[in-house]
C-alpha cells in the first residue's frame, strides 16, 4: 500500500514563498488563487515579538470530505493516496470548498471549476518530487510514501513530534507539521487585522471576520490569502423556496388526513404551489453553479455519496408527485391523490431536511454541523407551508375550521 503525504518543518521554514511560486509556475495557477501558500502570524509585543510561518495546502486526507460531497466525482483519490481532481467533470457547485476544513480549494478564474494541490501528480508518475519540495532552500518540505518505513518522511514522523491541522474533523490529514506553533495551524487562535503587511485583507463587503482590537491578546495574522464566502443569497433563497415547496405538500396532506375537504385548496392549489417552488429551487441551484451548462452531470455522473445528488433526486421525485397530484385533481381522480399522500409525506419532509445532511458533509463549516438541523428544517417547512396556504385560505374565505388548522 502507498500513501503519499507531506512533512513540513516549521523550524526550518524561512517564509520565502519559493514553494508558492514554484507551484504556480509548475501548474499554471492564475494570479489571485493558490494551491500552496505561506501564512504569517505574529505573537507578542515589540521588542519581544516573533513571527511564525506556516505552509498551507490540501492535506490529501485519508477520509477526504471533498470527495464525499462532490456530486459528479470530479474529486477522487488515486491509488497512491493523492486526492486529485478532474476539471472536465466539475460543475462549479463549490460544495467541496465548504467541505474542506483547510480552505485548500478554489475556483479557477479561467475555467470556473474547482482546483487545488494535487501533489504534482504528473511529476510523481514519472518518479519526480513535487515542485515545492525541490525548490525549498532549507529542505523544510519533505514528500514521500508514509507507508514505507524506509522513506525520509516516514522516519521523520516516527521519530519526531508532529501535528496536523483540524484533527477533530476526523479526515485523517496526510500533511504533518514539525515544530509548529499552535496558533499558526489553528485560525481560531489568531485575530484578523484590517490589513496585512503588504496589502489589504481583500475581504468581501459584509463578510464576517474576527477583528483585532486593542484588548485582544491573541496572535494576529499578518499575511494570508483570501478565502471568500462562496455560497451567498442564492443558497439562502433556495432554503426558503424549498421550505415552501415541501411544507405546502406536508400541510395539505395533514389537512386531508384531518378530514378537511376544501378540494380546490388542498387538492388543486397546494400541488401547484409545491411544484412551482420546487422549480424555483432547481433554478436557483443551477444559477449558483459556476458551470451551469453542466448541471445534468449531477444525473449522468452521479456520486451517490453526495447529498447534493441525493437532494436533486428528492426534488425530482417531489416535482413528479406534485405534478401527478395536480393532474389527478384536474381529471377528478381523487383516489390517486389519496394514494399519493403516503409517499408524499416522507418525500416532502426530505425536501426540507436533506440540506441538513448536505451541511453535515460540509466539515469546513462548524456552525452548520448541528444534529438537530434536519428537525429544524422540517419544522420551518411546515411553518412556511402553513403560512402560504393560510394566506390563500383567508383570501378565499375558506371554512373557519381549515383556517384555524
Amino acid at each position: 500500500m502507498t500513501t503519499f503525504g507531506f512533512a513540513i518543518d516549521h523550524r526550518a521554514c524561512i517564509g520565502c514563498h519559493a514553494c508558492t511560486v514554484a507551484c504556480k509556475m509548475e501548474n499554471d495557477v492564475p494570479l489571485g488563487v493558490f494551491r500552496t501558500w505561506v501564512k504569517y502570524i505574529e505573537k507578542g509585543e515589540f521588542p519581544t515579538s516573533r513571527r511564525y510561518f506556516s505552509v498551507l495546502r490540501c492535506n490529501h486526507c485519508t477520509d477526504a470530505p471533498c470527495i464525499s460531497i462532490c456530486p459528479t466525482n470530479a474529486l477522487y483519490k488515486r491509488e497512491n493516496g493523492i486526492v486529485d481532481f478532474d476539471s472536465g467533470s466539475c460543475i462549479g457547485c463549490k460544495s467541496c470548498m465548504q467541505a474542506c476544513p483547510y480552505d485548500a480549494l478554489y475556483i479557477e478564474p479561467e475555467t470556473h471549476t474547482a482546483a487545488k494541490c494535487n501533489f504534482c501528480a504528473h511529476r510523481i508518475e514519472v518518479g519526480l518530487e513535487p515542485a515545492c519540495v525541490i525548490v525549498c532552500p532549507t529542505h523544510a518540505i519533505v514528500a514521500g510514501d508514509l507507508d514505507d518505513p524506509a522513506s525520509e518522511i516516514a522516519r521523520m514522523i516516527a521519530t519526531q513530534e508532529t501535528q496536523v491541522r483540524a484533527p477533530e474533523k476526523g479526515t485523517g490529514p496526510n500533511v504533518f507539521y514539525l515544530g509548529a506553533d499552535e496558533a499558526a495551524l489553528d485560525p481560531t487562535l489568531t485575530s484578523q487585522p484590517d490589513d496585512y503587511m503588504w496589502s489589504e485583507t481583500g475581504l468581501l463587503d459584509g463578510q464576517l471576520q474576527p477583528r483585532l482590537n486593542e484588548a485582544d491578546s491573541r496572535a494576529k495574522t499578518t499575511y494570508d490569502v483570501e478565502h471568500p464566502i462562496l455560497w451567498g443569497w442564492k443558497v439562502s433563497a433556495y432554503l426558503w423556496t424549498k421550505s415552501v415547496a415541501g411544507g405546502a405538500l406536508l400541510i395539505a396532506i395533514a389537512a386531508l388526513f384531518a378530514g378537511h375537504t376544501d378540494r380546490w385548496l388542498l387538492r388543486g392549489f397546494a400541488p401547484v404551489l409545491a411544484g412551482a417552488m420546487t422549480a424555483v429551487t432547481g433554478f436557483l441551484l443551477v444559477w449558483d453553479l459556476k458551470r451551469p451548462e453542466r448541471f445534468l452531470y449531477i444525473i449522468f455522473r452521479s456520486n451517490f455519496s453526495s447529498w447534493l445528488v441525493r437532494g436533486a433526486y428528492v426534488l425530482a421525485i417531489h416535482a413528479a408527485i406534485s405534478g401527478t397530484w395536480f393532474l389527478s385533481y384536474m381529471f377528478d381522480a381523487d383516489g390517486v391523490i389519496d394514494v399519493l399522500r403516503w409517499p408524499g409525506i416522507p418525500v416532502a419532509a426530505m425536501v426540507a431536511a436533506y440540506t441538513a445532511f448536505l451541511f453535515g458533509q460540509a466539515k469546513g463549516r462548524d456552525l452548520w454541523l448541528s444534529p438537530m438541523l434536519a428537525v429544524v428544517l422540517v419544522a420551518q417547512a411546515a411553518a412556511a407551508g402553513a403560512a402560504a396556504l393560510g394566506i390563500v385560505a383567508v383570501a378565499r374565505d375558506a371554512d373557519d375550521g381549515l383556517q384555524r388548522f
